[in-house]
């Protein structure tokens, strides 16, 4: 077994690896991507490695981990987000032994680019991550929520006002960025908007638009076409109800239940900045009927709980993942102070 760096030919491969590591307990959902490298292709210099087993050529496991320079108690400090760590579950169960392997190249690069902490965002759930992460010296630091709302029924009545949030499918980059300074810049994780191009790229690759209401705004995230959910499992009162709230549909506003093997299309919010409290409601709204048009299930945001907003969205939501921010300082740093900044492209 050696350790290598992830090339393109792995593509295929790392696909099926995903796809046998469904994220969930009740509600299992699978991630397909059409290009496993994603993610990798948000970061420059990102470090993306596999275990490979030399005599079957099979890949036991995989770890990235992107550089990023991001706000750290009034700092700018340059480390590394974790991201696509993952055990192929057809080899051993436990802590196998290359994913100690992948752990140990992955200090290697994370030294030579002096890296000065890595971070990542582990569900709930997913015990034997934790588990990993908090053998290596790591702790939990925050736990975001991400709040799920189905598009089925309506967030607001007020037409009139709902008709004029504007939808901006293209921002101004230099403006925006002195807009999210001036509302998010103080929070630690804050990325430094102008440390790569290839961020940049993404932002605007993915952002559906940006929907406005005075000076309220939140914007949309859309990666469906290259990244979507597919259900593999689902409680067995959802399967009993589903035949019901289809029929129902046809006469009342009801969610829609997937069946199993369907797509979720999810529309990620994100930058939600609120002038009047009210403002939310038009704002969801917009996005709602948006995401209607569009063909999107559910609109879907990140939140610490204890965000201004989160207590007017969390009644809003079905469905409330949570994940734990890990930290693991490499030098004398200090840990984040929740809230911190999501970033997006983190996705």
């Amino acid at each position: 077994m050696h350790v290598r760096v992830a090339t393109a030919e792995d593509n295929t491969k790392l696909i099926a690896i995903e796809q046998l590591t469904p994220q969930g307990e009740q509600i299992k959902l699978v991630s397909e991507r059409k290009d496993y490298f994603i993610r990798a292709k948000k970061f420059e210099e990102p470090i993306l490695l596999v275990a490979e087993d030399e005599a079957q050529g099979n890949i036991l496991g995989i770890m990235g981990i992107g550089p990023v320079n991001v706000r750290l108690r009034g700092e700018m400090v340059r480390g590394g987000l974790i991201f696509d760590w993952r055990s192929n579950p057809l080899t051993q169960k436990g802590l196998p032994r290359h994913m100690l392997r992948l752990w140990q190249a992955a200090q290697d690069e994370i030294a030579r680019r002096k890296l000065k902490f890595i971070f990542g965002y582990v569900k709930e759930d997913n015990e034997r991550s934790l588990g990993i992460l908090t053998k290596y010296g790591a702790q939990a630091v925050e736990t975001k929520e991400f709040l799920t709302m189905p598009v089925h029924a309506s967030f607001c009545r007020d037409r009139a006002q709902v008709n004029k949030v504007d939808i901006e499918r293209t921002i101004n980059a230099d403006r925006e960025n002195i807009i999210l300074h001036s509302n998010f810049g103080t929070l630690d994780l804050f990325p430094d908007l102008s440390q790569s191009s290839f961020a940049a790229t993404q932002r605007e690759r993915y952002m559906f638009g940006k929907f406005s209401y005075g000076k309220s705004a939140v914007k949309v995230w859309d990666t469906n076409d290259e990244y979507s959910q597919r259900v593999l499992n689902m409680p067995l009162l959802y399967k009993v109800a589903r035949p019901v709230f289809s029929a129902g549909s046809r006469v009342f506003s009801l969610p829609r239940i997937p069946r199993l093997g369907d797509e979720i299309r999810v529309w990620q919010l994100y930058d939600l900045i609120l002038n009047q409290p009210g403002d939310l409601s038009y704002l969801l709204e917009k996005a709602r009927l948006a995401a209607r048009e569009n063909g999107v299930d559910y609109l879907v945001i990140c939140m610490n709980s204890r965000d201004q907003e989160y207590e007017q969205i969390s009644r809003k939501a079905w469905v409330r993942l949570k994940y734990h921010l890990f930290f693991l300082p490499l030098t004398e740093l200090p840990l984040p102070q929740e809230p911190t900044y999501f970033d997006v492209t983190y996705l």
